[in-house]
């Protein structure tokens, strides 16, 4: 079992500390977001694929970008300008990644779970259906380099409010810091109010240091809809991959 995943910036899957556009193990600077992933799976499987060697590994952004340039793909079926302005680089990223994934499980010969993260940027302004649009592109993208393992990860409006959420004591619903600003210069953005609650900046590695034990469990995070989206999605497809070596989904 192999991850293969592609993120923003070192604050969300993380980055590469070796200068390329592709790392693993020790070249790999782990984000809060792929402490999560790696959360995720050692429930599964027992035990953490982040420790393992070479069973994650980072695609950066400007890599993916590189790799779609030379590939020579059309990024996504034209379906007016607008559409494509705000959604076909989000298409092109999983379509690259997909076609990516596809060939690390072709030369290890074993399942691949493809990851993609990127913040949605929603503001207040924002209509909802964008974070939709987005995450159909993703899922499209994924489709049209027929790979069935891959998994879009788009938080509303960006990975702070997750965090935000995630720190929450009070048991019910948090969905409405979806509505908060991803604007980090707008007053009171969702990076602003994370800094507050943990009451100080923060960065890559204070971020993934607090999520190795937070949350303690999930249901907060659940109860926001773009969380539960990532979430759902994550576990169809690890079903699909564990399902076959005989083991079941908790």
């Amino acid at each position: 079992m192999k991850l293969l995943i592609s993120g923003e910036g070192p604050r969300d899957l993380g980055t590469c500390n070796n200068a390329q556009g592709q790392c693993s193990d020790e070249t790999f600077n782990r984000g809060p977001m792929a402490v999560w992933l790696g959360r995720l799976w050692v429930s599964l499987l027992s035990y953490n694929l982040l420790d393992t060697p070479e069973a994650v590994q980072f695609v950066s952004k400007t890599a993916l970008a590189e790799q779609a340039k030379n590939s020579g793909k059309r990024m996504q079926p034209l379906r007016g300008k607008k559409l494509v302005t705000e959604t076909g680089l989000y298409f092109s990223n999983a379509q690259q990644l997909g076609l990516m994934a596809k060939q690390l499980a072709a030369d290890y010969a074993g399942p691949v779970m493809a990851v993609l993260f990127r913040d949605a940027d929603g503001t207040g302004s924002a209509p909802g259906q964008m974070w939709q649009a987005k995450w159909g592109s993703m899922v499209n993208g994924f489709k049209s380099a027929e790979f069935d393992f891959g998994v879009p990860m788009l938080p509303k409006p960006k990975s702070e409010a997750w965090l935000l959420c995630a720190g929450q004591t009070s048991q019910h619903s948090h969905a409405s810091l979806e509505d908060i600003s991803g604007n980090d210069n707008s007053p009171n953005s969702a990076k602003d109010q994370w800094e507050a609650f943990m009451g100080a900046p923060q960065n890559a590695a204070l971020e993934a240091d607090w999520c190795v034990s937070n949350p303690q469990d999930w249901s907060n995070l659940q109860t926001m809809p773009s969380f539960r989206a990532f979430c759902d999605r994550f576990h169809e497809v690890a079903q699909a991959i564990l399902r076959p070596a005989g083991r079941s989904f908790t």
